[in-house]
């Protein structure tokens, strides 16, 4: 809870932490400024106001699940309460840093992975997916983009607050990770509701099939979502075009996995889907999850639109249509999209 000082300008209680530029709310002149920002430090560290505090719940590399771990980078959080201080916790995860994340993933993960050995091979990007499967570079860069896909995705944990006040993990069965590679070996595929299902199980497409019909590998690039009043969770698709093809044909089927290659470089990894023939047309949708149903590995709604995904709200009044708002993050397009239904 906020340490209380009485009220602040802007009608804050508490006082807020300092920034590296001046706010409005500090009631400063010019010269009190220059004087109180002219050296700013930066600690490693989460700064908060006084009276506040933080308890870390999961890190990454966490198990989490039987098989899972705590993934990477995370933007939309969302809790569902069960009960008096009781609840699941659903996070997305939304892409993995180059750099940063290969410099400290055998850290956090305690393996190795063989970067270097696949920057030398690729000096650059390669269709990854056109290999020959003998070919052991190939198996290198499956190794490291399986390892990005885990990393993304969402993740379902039970939280309680125990009797310090703090909230932290009770492990409950419908802990799991939902990742950017679920379906490919455990079976966990996401399914798709809404008309972009025809064109998934159409049995002559102009484009590529990757002979999974309705059934879809992961979910990645998950950014911001929203929570439903039925108590599910709503996520948004987003920057996927990183890592599968975008253009689809005239009938709505997927490019070619080859269009998107894969990239790596000491500061970048891209084109993750390219080794796996991921067919770009089922992703960057809106992706439902009910966080209680230790089953549940997600269903994407097509009939909400395929663009890049920023946020979702539901706006739910009895005897009236259901309508859903998501904005469109694409560079230069402010649009929104809504949609309704029976």
């Amino acid at each position: 809870m906020p340490f209380n000082q009485g009220p602040l300008k802007g009608g804050m209680s508490f006082k807020p932490i300092k920034v590296p530029v001046p706010l409005e709310i500090d009631d400063q002149l010019a010269p009190a400024q220059i004087a109180a920002y002219s050296s700013y430090k930066v600690v490693d560290d989460i700064v908060l106001p006084e009276g506040f505090t933080y308890d870390p719940i999961a890190a990454w590399g966490d198990k989490i699940g039987d098989d899972g771990r705590c993934g990477y980078n995370n933007d939309y959080l969302s809790f569902v309460e069960t009960g008096p201080d009781r609840g699941y916790l659903t996070i997305n995860f939304e892409y993995i840093s180059g750099f940063t994340w290969m410099q400290t993933y055998g850290q956090a993960i305690g393996r190795s992975l063989p970067f270097q050995e696949v920057i030398a091979a690729t000096r650059g990007d390669i269709n990854a997916f056109a290999l020959s499967e003998d070919n052991p570079l190939k198996a290198k860069i499956r190794e490291i983009c399986q390892e990005c896909l885990i990393d993304q995705g969402i993740e379902v944990i039970s939280l309680g607050r125990n009797s310090d006040g703090k909230w932290a993990r009770t492990f409950s069965e419908a802990d799991r990770r939902i990742t950017g590679f679920s379906g490919w070996q455990d079976g966990r595929y996401l399914r798709a509701t809404g008309p972009a299902v025809a064109v998934f199980e159409k049995r002559y497409k102009r484009g590529y099939e990757d002979g999974l019909g309705d059934r879809i590998i992961g979910t990645f690039a998950n950014c911001a979502g929203g929570t439903t009043p039925w108590g599910t969770v709503l996520r948004a698709e987003e920057n996927f075009q990183a890592q599968v093809p975008e253009p689809v044909f005239a009938d709505s089927s997927s490019t070619d996995p080859g269009l998107n290659r894969f990239y790596i470089e000491n500061r970048f990894i891209a084109g993750q889907g390219n080794i796996f023939g991921l067919a770009g047309n089922k992703y960057s949708w809106i992706v439902e999850v009910d966080p209680a149903n230790p089953n549940d590995y997600g269903t994407k709604h097509t009939w909400l639109g395929r663009f890049r995904h920023e946020a979702v709200g539901v706006r739910a009044e009895a005897r009236k249509q259901l309508a859903v708002y998501s904005g469109c993050d694409q560079r230069g397009d402010t649009s929104t999209n809504s949609s309704a239904k029976n």
